[in-house]
């Protein structure tokens, strides 16, 4: 559909701001209109026109004058509430209700589309599982992904994780229903707490989206968006884009005999002596030997490694610090840049004390688009829907029935 000066309305927004998620499945309600007239209001709450450019803006998580003419989408997303099964706290518990306001801009050229994503949030949460000694127990432990809470629900400890934003697309338009739903026909609530209480996967074994998942901590001090799609493997469909082996992230755990016994514990595998408040490490340290592989660990918690003894009893910085990590907790992640199809997605960030600029760019066409990819070379509208993770390993803000168009 071409664009002029006329007035016209945009399609159904399906609003999840107070969406309950029940436990039989994801509904939504309170549909309303969107009206959008070119040149009048200066952005839209439900459309994303991807302006033509002949000088694409660099990727660098800083806003170029450039992007001031593209007319942005803004909107508010909301995070459902979730309870789980007889109220267990499940993976949405203590974000329900949380809401924040995010802006979308795109262009593209005749290679790649672009994309300036702004959002508020005044928390940079990099404080990822993060590991830290328990001085009581003599063990070596990781803080909890999700928030904690006593018996009576009082938040006891926040979430330890990251931030993170995600888009769902429909490949070759292979999901029945994705004009009218888009996330929500492959979201599925529910479920027992072994398969995880709600998962995302699709309703058939020809159905396939195309999820960009940002992840703060395990990309984004490479400049990735993670490329992943989603099949019908039950109970969890998620996986990632093909990737070249021993590139990306991951975890940065070991098991150990404690020195002189058969008993196993967990202890991180590798660790930066003296290092302080730092939240990844990256293989280039472990190549370039600043990053020092653990190899023993005695009764009392201390770790060895080639060089040197690490005493987290008297070295009280590697305990909890109150309600964070001590300075010298160490992180949760090995890391690299993730090459192949997996790393599709170039993406860089900023946070500004109150919230992220984040530019990404991503081939029209990537050449996977028979397989997990979305194709956008034919600039055909593309419904799509948003997630935005604070500080949430599952728990997201959504917002669905989102309209791409490109402005030919």
């Amino acid at each position: 559909m071409r664009r002029n000066q006329k007035k016209f309305f945009l399609l159904a927004l399906l609003v999840c701001g107070k969406m309950l998620f029940d436990l039989s499945g994801c509904t939504n309600e309170d549909q309303v209109l969107d009206e959008y007239v070119p040149g009048g209001l200066n952005y839209s709450e439900t459309e994303l026109v991807s302006e033509f450019t002949t000088s694409p803006p660099s990727i660098d998580g800083v806003i170029e004058s450039k992007w001031d003419d593209v007319t942005p989408l803004k909107t508010r997303v909301v995070v459902p509430d979730q309870l789980g099964p007889d109220k267990v706290p499940a993976n949405f518990y203590g974000y329900g209700g949380k809401s924040y306001n995010v802006s979308l801009k795109s262009m593209f050229d005749n290679e790649n589309i672009y994309m300036l994503l702004e959002w508020d949030d005044n928390t940079h949460s990099l404080d990822r599982e993060t590991w830290y000694f328990e001085p009581a127990e003599k063990k070596w432990k990781q803080e909890n992904r999700y928030p904690t809470f006593n018996s009576d629900g009082k938040l006891i400890r926040e979430a330890f994780y990251e931030d993170k934003f995600a888009f769902l697309w429909n490949v070759n338009n292979s999901v029945a229903g994705w004009s009218t739903a888009t996330c929500y026909k492959s979201c599925h609530t529910g479920l027992d707490a072994a398969s995880g209480y709600s998962r995302h996967y699709t309703n058939g074994p020809d159905e396939r989206i195309d999820m960009w998942h940002w992840k703060l901590v395990r990309e984004g001090a490479f400049g990735t968006f993670d490329d992943q799609y989603q099949d019908n493997a039950t109970p969890n469909g998620r996986k990632s884009d093909p990737k070249v082996a021993g590139t990306g992230y991951g975890d940065n755990k070991q098991s150990l005999n404690i020195t002189g016994t058969t008993t196993a514990v967990s202890v991180p595998k590798y660790v930066i002596p003296g290092q302080k408040y730092y939240y990844w490490i990256t293989q280039d340290q472990v190549s370039g030997g600043t990053a020092k592989l653990i190899t023993a660990v005695d009764a009392n918690g201390i770790l060895s490694y080639d060089g040197g003894t690490i005493d987290p009893n008297t070295d009280v910085d590697f305990q909890r610090a109150g309600s964070r990590s001590g300075a010298k907790g160490i992180p949760s992640i090995v890391n690299s840049k993730v090459q192949g199809n997996e790393g599709d997605i170039t993406a860089k960030w900023t946070h500004t004390g109150s919230g992220y600029i984040l530019e990404l760019q991503r081939k029209l066409n990537t050449g996977d688009a028979d397989k997990v990819d979305i194709n956008f070379a034919d600039l055909s509208d593309q419904y799509f829907g948003i997630g935005l993770f604070e500080n949430a390993a599952l728990a997201h803000a959504i917002k669905t029935n989102l309209l791409l168009k490109f402005k030919k």
